[in-house]
């Protein structure tokens, strides 16, 4: 793996192919494709529901889902929906929708919910004073309703992981359940460091399945902190504050 001294990386696919190097993350990484006609129907085919994504997008900005159920398909937007008859009216929306913006399209994933909305965690990784990767924030993202991103910009709600998994788990589960997910965290940094290895933050977006797999959706390498401004934990604000400072000084 050729080594980059890029600090900040936009593309999806780009880092979505840094992670496939590692056979132990590929299990967690859903499939993932350039949006085309061709994906769109196969994975359709085989998946029955997929998001498409901006490979450069932010924010949540720009996704939206589609789904097969029959004979039928649906893309979801925002709060709007509309249904085709067939794949091929399907793919002109979308496309009408990005023009030549370059997508991605990948398999969604049926995740826990709470009170009826899915949600997701951002767990944030970063080198500490001994250079290893260190999970120093984890905060869960709550969808709105009738909305299918969690992101905060399009209104979704910060809560604590712990919450998020109380309907989901016994209570002596969820303890060693988020150690597992900040082991995996802490794997992708690692990955992440062989191909570009001046990188010292990762935002890291995992999404449970209702079988308790986790999911990653995306590694971000200019994570926001104001999640874990919203979510109140003082402690962990420090923390993650105390190390974008130790590590920019570091740098300097």
């Amino acid at each position: 793996m050729k080594a980059s001294k890029k600090r900040h990386i936009s593309s999806k696919l780009k880092k979505n192919r840094v992670l496939l190097k590692s056979r132990r993350l590929a299990r967690h990484i859903p499939k993932t494709k350039r949006f085309s006609r061709h994906s769109l129907d196969k994975m359709l085919d085989r998946y029955k529901m997929v998001y498409l994504k901006p490979v450069n997008g932010l924010k949540g900005r720009g996704i939206m889902r589609a789904k097969k159920t029959g004979g039928k398909y649906q893309l979801r937007k925002g709060t709007s929906s509309s249904v085709f008859k067939d794949v091929r009216s399907l793919y002109q929306s979308v496309r009408k929708k990005i023009r030549k913006k370059p997508y991605l399209i990948q398999k969604g994933i049926r995740t826990l919910r709470y009170h009826g909305r899915s949600f997701d965690f951002r767990i944030m990784v970063q080198k500490n004073e001994r250079r290893k990767w260190e999970v120093s924030g984890i905060v869960g993202r709550v969808a709105p309703p009738k909305r299918i991103v969690t992101n905060r910009s399009q209104g979704g709600k910060c809560k604590p992981a712990g919450l998020l998994l109380r309907p989901n788990m016994k209570h002596s589960q969820i303890k060693p359940y988020l150690k597992s997910l900040f082991r995996l965290s802490r794997r992708i940094g690692r990955q992440f460091e062989k191909a570009y290895p001046i990188v010292n933050k990762l935002g890291v977006d995992i999404a449970v399945r209702d079988d308790l797999k986790p999911w990653i959706l995306e590694v971000n390498t200019r994570p926001a902190v104001t999640p874990f401004v919203k979510l109140g934990n003082k402690r962990m604000y420090r923390r993650i504050v105390h190390l974008l400072r130790w590590n920019k000084k570091r740098s300097s």
